[in-house]
């Protein structure tokens, strides 16, 4: 497989480096941190096209030797659909697979994972394909699990009103700040800039919100369709920078930095 974007980085000294991955439906996509000089080195992302995800996660790993390589540590962030957010008191274990059944079915096979965000007191509890987990495993047997919402939630937001959105090809996540407090994150499909504005003014509606800032990360262009959709509901829209804490390759910061924003916001929190 090829990416569609990489940055391959000039030199890398593997046990300083975290290797921080995110993998949806969508793709897989990898950056190289520094934790020590505060420095990302470079990333690639690969984009699915068919439905056999396992098999080509295997030719991602045989192909790239980047990835062959013994590193700091391995963060993988999954973007699933399939989560429930608990809060720790009414949390148990053995209900688990209860609570992911009756929301979602029942039909895969899969490996069920659980997230505890300490500060927000908030258990996160998901599950992914098995064969997905089995591979990335296989390739990093020491590599630690999580889902993104739980890194959406471990994000510290200010007191005022948030609407923050990530796109991915043909998803995208939406959380909702209100007054500080996180209200929902969920993950919708969209093929169309009405299917988006849909889903964020239902939110509003929902949680009878009015005039909340919307800030945008992910695969979107600034000068898209889809972008003016949203402009022409919202009135505040601003798109994702750069982390202020850390430096870039000259190579990563030639990409627009909303594209990434959200990966490399990542590592804050690993």
């Amino acid at each position: 497989m090829s990416p569609v974007f990489e940055i391959i980085p000039e030199a890398i000294f593997f046990q300083q480096t975290n290797l921080i991955c995110e993998i949806s439906r969508d793709g897989f996509c990898y950056v190289f941190e520094n934790d020590i000089d505060k420095k990302f080195y470079g990333l690639s992302e690969y984009h699915f096209t068919d439905v056999d995800i396992p098999g080509q996660l295997k030719e991602i790993f045989k192909e790239q030797p980047l990835l062959n390589k013994n590193y700091k540590k391995v963060f993988v962030s999954y973007s699933g659909i399939e989560s429930a957010l608990l809060p720790e008191e009414l949390y148990k274990q053995n209900e688990n697979d209860l609570i992911l059944n009756t929301v979602y079915g029942d039909l895969c096979d899969s490996i069920i994972l659980t997230d505890l965000v300490t500060d927000k007191k908030i258990y996160n509890i998901y599950r992914m394909p098995a064969a997905i987990y089995q591979v990335i495993s296989n390739q990093f047997p020491l590599a630690v699990f999580t889902h993104h919402y739980s890194f959406l939630l471990k994000q510290q937001f200010t007191n005022a009103d948030l609407l923050k959105v990530i796109f991915y090809r043909d998803t995208f996540i939406a959380a909702l700040i209100k007054a500080g407090e996180l209200q929902i994150i969920q993950t919708y499909p969209y093929k169309a800039g009405t299917d988006v504005v849909y889903h964020l003014l239902n939110i509003c509606q929902q949680f009878k919100i009015i005039n909340v800032p919307v800030r945008i990360g992910g695969m979107i262009e600034t000068d898209a369709d889809l972008h003016k959709e949203i402009s022409h509901y919202f009135k505040n829209v601003s798109f994702d920078e750069l982390p202020a804490e850390y430096e870039f390759t000259n190579g990563l910061k030639e990409l627009p930095p909303h594209y990434f924003s959200h990966l490399f916001s990542l590592a804050s929190c690993v």
